[in-house]
């Protein structure tokens, strides 16, 4: 939905839930108002100390916004017409506790609705309305632009006065290089499988101009020995495809040529060490 309003990738996408790491900023900014976006970590339970961590960034931004957007999926069937949440998932009803208090500066956003039909649409708007009294409820399809715009008019009604705090043609704060890095481990979690991506950080060792080129140099870091081959895949063929799809998306980022090398390191069980997790920029 972030890249749909934008108009650029400014965050990564895949089937897999927890793909989101860090809090990415991504600003729209049109005639004299200006849209800053806090696209968020998914809040959900996890005894991994990189897990806590990036849920702990999303639960602090809901105190420091001026209108929270929650994004879900609208659940088709309820289980009980006697609980009125009963059809949440467990994770969905604690986040609805964290915004206990903040419904009137909340905007419900049920996406995928190009997967439901149009008279289904209307009951579930009803169900989801009683979850609380949000600012608004809003059905949108990211996928297929429907309602974005509606939705992005929306909430300039919602803009406190202020001066721009950034300039007109600026997208996001992250770095060229940040989403390089960001962009290979996109690949990753969508080619790879279970566990692996979930146990993959990337580091951007080297981000240089050097005439026509663009040379990044990315360490791919694993916990385990077994991981750091099932990335690299028989003959380096799937660390090849990962480095071929992600070079075309940093290309398309810079607008120039790009020499992507990959590395793959063993960092062992860094996703539950302290040290680690800071020198990997999840402080």
């Amino acid at each position: 939905m972030l890249n749909q309003i934008i108009g650029q990738r400014v965050s990564i996408t895949t089937h897999k839930a927890q793909t989101t790491r860090n809090c990415i900023l991504g600003i729209r900014s049109e005639n004299n108002k200006q849209i800053v976006f806090v696209d968020t970590p998914g809040i959900h339970e996890s005894v991994k100390l990189l897990s806590r961590k990036i849920v702990s960034y999303a639960i602090k931004t809901l105190n420091d916004t001026d209108l929270n957007l929650w994004i879900m999926e609208p659940i088709l069937n309820s289980k009980s017409k006697q609980n009125q949440q009963s059809f949440l998932h467990n994770e969905d009803k604690k986040i609805l506790k964290l915004l206990s208090g903040k419904e009137k500066r909340t905007v419900l956003v049920l996406n995928k609705i190009d997967r439901i039909g149009k008279d289904k649409l209307l009951s579930i708007i009803s169900k989801y309305r009683n979850l609380g009294d949000f600012a608004e409820i809003v059905p949108i399809s990211a996928l297929k632009a429907t309602n974005v715009e509606y939705l992005v008019e929306l909430i300039k009604k919602y803009l406190p006065a202020h001066p721009f705090y950034f300039e007109e043609n600026q997208f996001t704060d992250a770095s060229e290089r940040f989403l390089a890095g960001e962009y290979v481990r996109e690949e990753i979690f969508i080619r790879l499988h279970q566990e692996i991506p979930y146990s993959v950080a990337v580091i951007v060792e080297k981000f240089q101009r050097t005439g026509r080129y663009t040379q990044v140099v990315c360490s791919i870091c694993v916990e385990r020995e077994s991981q750091k081959g099932i990335i690299i895949g028989e003959k380096g063929q799937m660390l090849k495809k990962v480095g071929i799809y992600a070079r075309k998306k940093i290309e398309r980022l810079l607008g120039r040529k790009v020499h992507l090398v990959l590395n793959v390191k063993v960092l062992k069980k860094w996703s539950q060490n302290s040290k680690h997790l800071i020198s990997l920029g999840y402080n």
